[in-house]
């Protein structure tokens, strides 16, 4: 019969007890630490994390899509001859920066005016064509929660304006309707347009791709001289851009992402 020595096998125990109480008491620091870190957060009101209203964005992925770009410039203004691809992707960048600071994952298709296909093709047919499968290709490998596409309207009267939103139409069926009715009521409570707009349905290519709820954003009008001035302003893009943060949290809000 094997025989164990009694003080071996207390100073064994011993050792054991020692590093599991080490071991929790490591634990136990640790919790205590966080604890007091969400504490004081809670306490000061000074993170993103615990700020009212951000809570309901923390850790989505919402994709950007700053509407025409490269040689596709869109629609031209009627005032200054300004490129809608320009003031989409300003509009873009304000609000990737804005949604950021809520704790959200912000992709775009584009950051820049540089082309999304080939670089030397010189069709420009076949250029916006390989730009459109390179932004369904991002879109559709993105698997992000929410899709906002930056675009500026025009129509023959010039007397038209304020922002539309716009969600897909395909099959006798619609997709992300309750995602624009809350970004378009937050953009009429935002910018007070005279006469403000109801959403609007397309049969919109990009909307197709993915699984996320998507929406065109029409923030208004190049083909009103007016209103194409005050989209090119920091200011006005700043309000469009608070007003789209506050439509997509009561969105997430009521019927989550």
């Amino acid at each position: 019969m094997f025989t164990v020595k009694q003080e071996n096998f207390s100073s064994g125990r011993c050792k054991i007890e020692t590093a599991v109480l080490k071991g929790v008491f490591i634990l136990m620091r640790k919790l205590i630490s966080i604890t007091l870190v969400l504490f004081c957060l809670l306490l000061c009101g000074c993170s993103s994390v615990v700020a009212t209203g951000q809570r309901e964005l923390l850790g989505l992925t919402i994709l950007i899509d700053p509407g025409h770009g490269d040689t596709d410039v869109g629609t031209i203004g009627v005032s200054t001859g300004a490129y809608e691809k320009d003031t989409n992707l300003q509009i873009a960048k304000k609000l990737k920066l804005a949604l950021e600071e809520h704790g959200v994952i912000v992709l775009m298709t584009r950051e820049d005016d540089n082309p999304l296909g080939p670089a030397d093709e010189t069709d420009l047919a076949l250029r916006k064509e390989a730009d459109m499968l390179e932004r369904e290709k991002i879109i559709s490998e993105a698997k992000a929660n929410l899709l906002v596409s930056i675009h500026q309207n025009a129509y023959d009267e010039p007397d038209v304006k304020g922002p539309q939103v716009f969600y897909l139409q395909y099959n006798n069926k619609s997709y992300g309707v309750e995602f624009a009715k809350s970004l378009q009521n937050a953009l009429n409570n935002g910018l007070k347009p005279d006469s403000p707009r109801n959403v609007g349905s397309g049969n919109w290519r990009l909307l197709k791709q993915g699984k996320q709820p998507g929406c065109i954003v029409e923030c208004g009008f190049f083909s009103n001289p007016e209103e194409e001035l005050l989209l090119q302003q920091d200011d006005y893009q700043n309000k469009i851009v608070e007003a789209l943060v506050k439509g997509i949290e009561t969105y997430v809000k009521k019927y989550g992402a």
